[in-house]
């Protein structure tokens, strides 16, 4: 009974740890009457209807990637030369 009950916590706080306890609610009030099989179907159920996105890695494909260099000192280490040479054409297109 203890493990049921550890796996059905396991179930409701791992699994769907993108819901909020609020939405978890009934679940956990009611760990011991539900089996995990239900437990299982009522929060799938609450993840569809709230549309819950499971891509936590997605980004968007239209973000442009940006670099500035401006607050970059020549003599910072790791700056590779191409960026040095760079910097140095352009103070010399400034003056």
């Amino acid at each position: 009974m203890k493990i049921d009950r550890e796996k059905k916590r396991d179930l409701i706080n791992n699994t769907f740890y993108m819901l909020s306890d609020d939405l978890k609610k009934d679940c956990i009030d009611n760990i011991d009457t539900y089996s995990l099989d239900e437990i299982e179907a009522k929060l799938s159920v609450i993840c569809v209807r709230n549309k819950v996105s499971f891509d936590l890695d997605k980004k968007p494909e239209d973000a442009p990637v940006t670099y500035n260099l401006d607050s970059v000192k020549d003599e910072d280490a790791g700056l590779p030369a191409w960026v040095l040479r760079v910097k140095e054409v352009e103070k010399q297109k400034n003056l």
